[in-house]
């Protein structure tokens, strides 16, 4: 099994790979970048403290971002600690 660790140097390099298509000013390289730093938060700290204090139900996302977090398996409605 990878270590987060591992897990985050691979996914890092597939993300700059992406990142590279976009110039740095550009909402979809910004975009990137908030993921590779979720990514590294959760891997971490863990899922749950994601959960906790980033993506808690009261925090007022949009119906968009709530839909990106449940195509990324996070289900932003669900309760904190409880799977």
């Amino acid at each position: 099994m990878k270590s987060g660790v591992q897990v985050f140097e691979e996914d890092s390099k597939i993300l700059e790979g992406i990142a590279a298509r976009y110039d740095e000013n550009s909402k979809e390289y910004a975009a990137l970048m908030h993921a590779t730093m979720a990514l590294l938060y959760v891997l971490t700290e863990g899922k749950q403290k994601f959960m906790e204090h980033v993506i808690a139900p009261e925090s007022g996302l949009t119906a968009e971002q709530k839909k990106s977090l449940l195509q990324m398996g996070i289900d932003p409605d669900s309760e904190p600690g409880v799977d």
